[in-house]
């Protein structure tokens, strides 16, 4: 198994892969608003990465990791805004998690954020596992 970051030839894997994720997560596909956001990230380090997870020479997983800037933890902060392994509980999971936090280090940031479902218990099991702590502010949005 590897972890490397992703290039504009493994755009398909991470449709199929992002495809995947949303099913599992139980969201909105959109093929069109997918393929912007992951080119907008394969070129260049500006706004995040993508890393991708291979066995076999397979792309069997990946991680979106974005930039953000905080004045609380005084300046670039990321988020993990996606992350999926096809084969869960192999390990792969683990390893991909320690390249995005690698990669967020690497970038200069302070931390990692990353948000659950408030029904997937198991996803916020696997965090707190690894490190990560649940935090006392609810997120907002606001669409257009």
């Amino acid at each position: 198994m590897s972890v490397r970051r992703a290039q504009e030839s493994d755009l398909d894997a991470l449709m199929r892969l992002g495809q995947r994720y949303c099913a599992a997560d139980r969201a909105a596909w959109v093929p069109e608003r997918a393929r912007l956001g992951f080119l907008g990230l394969l070129h260049d380090d500006d706004n995040g990465v993508v890393l991708v997870c291979e066995a076999a020479d397979e792309v069997i997983g990946y991680a979106v990791l974005t930039w953000g800037w905080s004045i609380e933890c005084g300046g670039r902060e990321s988020l993990l805004d996606e992350m999926y392994v096809d084969e869960p509980g192999q390990g792969y999971g683990s390893e991909l998690l320690e390249a995005v936090v690698a990669a967020a280090k690497e970038h200069g940031a302070a931390r990692v954020f990353l948000e659950t479902e408030a029904a997937n218990a198991d996803a916020r099991d696997f965090w707190l596992k690894r490190g990560f702590e649940i935090e006392d502010s609810v997120w907002l949005q606001r669409r257009w």
